[in-house]
């Protein structure tokens, strides 16, 4: 599918490049699992492509597999670090220099800072940093928060453009100064939603991988980070549960939050109501055994978790963060504040006593997916920034 949407539409723009693409995080997520799909869509127009990332797992071995060329970077590190940041920035303009791309594709907020100095240094032609969200939105010391802003304010200078999921980043970075050098855009994330239903195992068939049980199912795919504020949702499966005893809620994902997770399930009793099903390499083609998918949120760009749960015709509830109100207007889905599980639960008893209304908002959700949210006006988005 990805060769042939590359055949059809890219090819006009009549050159091969060579393109670095470089991300902090290799393990699966929505940001990895889109990367394998635009590196196979770059490659399908002979492109030279290289991934560099800073640690290994799952984005590496699936390029691996298309002979992609990969490099783990040693000194880039999630946090901020300044001894390793520095070491990581010429660790970057190392290889940069080495493989002397066209352009560069920066994915996540550290790589953006990092990369584009190293970027920079090297000389490469065209630096275009696609923000999944800031992260300075995130529930962080102030004085961290501070920090992210000044460097995405300073480095903006070295990026050509910057990619937005949605229109409220890009408003926010014009609010306070981040300035690249041509062009703040906005491509939203996008699904190819013929091969993704094709994908979608049955309902039956994902609940007994699951290990659930016949009744209504709750379910959020994450991981155990501490912006999907899984602890607060917790907190809102229990009152659910008080309410809707036979309810079960499973949280697919895996992370350092585990054991803070567990310990709210353990002190709320909720352990024969509530699962950890692990980390699932096929979370994609689960969701229909979720009859209703929850996004408790504090901070998020444009989730891929709710996209998918949307192209999966599951009704949604998502808290007001990054994004998600945007997706789901229209009567796309249900919106509450986020940081407040006893709404958050209100919502979801609601919704689940109200068949009709879960149909109606899981037919918008689609529908939503199809027209505003396609996998090629994403593809063609980040390639343009890239070839223009």
């Amino acid at each position: 599918m990805l060769l042939s949407l590359a055949e059809n539409r890219f090819f006009r723009y009549g050159k091969t490049m060579r393109i670095a693409i470089v991300v902090t995080q290799s393990e699966q997520g929505g940001v990895q699992v889109f990367l394998s799909q635009f590196i196979r869509w770059l490659k399908a127009q002979n492109h030279e492509i290289r991934l560099y990332a800073g640690h290994d797992g799952w984005l590496m071995n699936e390029c691996k597999k298309q002979e992609i060329p990969c490099k783990k970077l040693r000194f880039l590190k999630r946090e901020i670090h300044p001894l390793f940041d520095v070491l990581a920035i010429a660790e970057i303009y190392y290889e940069l220099r080495n493989f002397k791309p066209n352009a560069v594709h920066l994915n996540s907020s550290k790589v953006g800072i990092i990369a584009s100095i190293g970027a920079k240094l090297a000389g490469v032609p065209n630096v275009t940093y696609r923000i999944g969200g800031w992260v300075f939105l995130e529930d962080l010391p102030t004085w961290k928060k501070s920090v992210y802003q000044f460097l995405e304010k300073v480095t903006a200078r070295f990026k050509d453009r910057i990619i937005c999921v949605h229109p409220n980043d890009k408003s926010i970075a014009e609010s306070i100064g981040i300035k690249p050098k041509k062009e703040i855009i906005i491509v939203p994330n996008g699904i190819d939603i013929k091969d993704f239903e094709n994908e979608l195992w049955t309902a039956e068939k994902a609940r007994h991988e699951l290990g659930l049980k016949e009744g209504l199912v709750f379910g959020t795919i994450a991981n155990f980070y501490p912006a999907k504020n899984l602890t607060q949702y917790i907190e809102a499966c229990a009152i659910v549960v008080k309410a809707m005893p036979e309810v079960q809620c499973i949280i697919i994902g895996e992370g350092a939050e585990r054991k803070a997770i567990e310990q709210a399930i353990q002190k709320l009793k909720l352990e024969k109501n509530v699962l950890l099903s692990g980390a699932k390499e096929n979370a994609d083609v689960l969701y229909k055994a979720l009859d209703i998918f929850v996004l408790p949120s504090t901070k998020e760009g444009m989730s891929w978790a709710l996209l998918r749960a949307m192209a999966a015709e599951r009704p949604c509830i998502a808290t007001d963060v990054g994004a998600a109100k945007w997706m789901l207007k229209n009567d796309a889905g249900i919106i509450v504040p986020a940081k407040e599980p006893e709404l958050l639960a209100e919502a979801m008893i609601k919704l689940a006593q109200n068949a009709s209304q879960r149909t109606k908002i899981s037919h918008h959700a689609k529908e939503a997916v199809k027209n505003r949210f396609p996998l090629a006006k994403t593809l063609e988005g980040n390639t343009k920034a890239l070839t223009s």
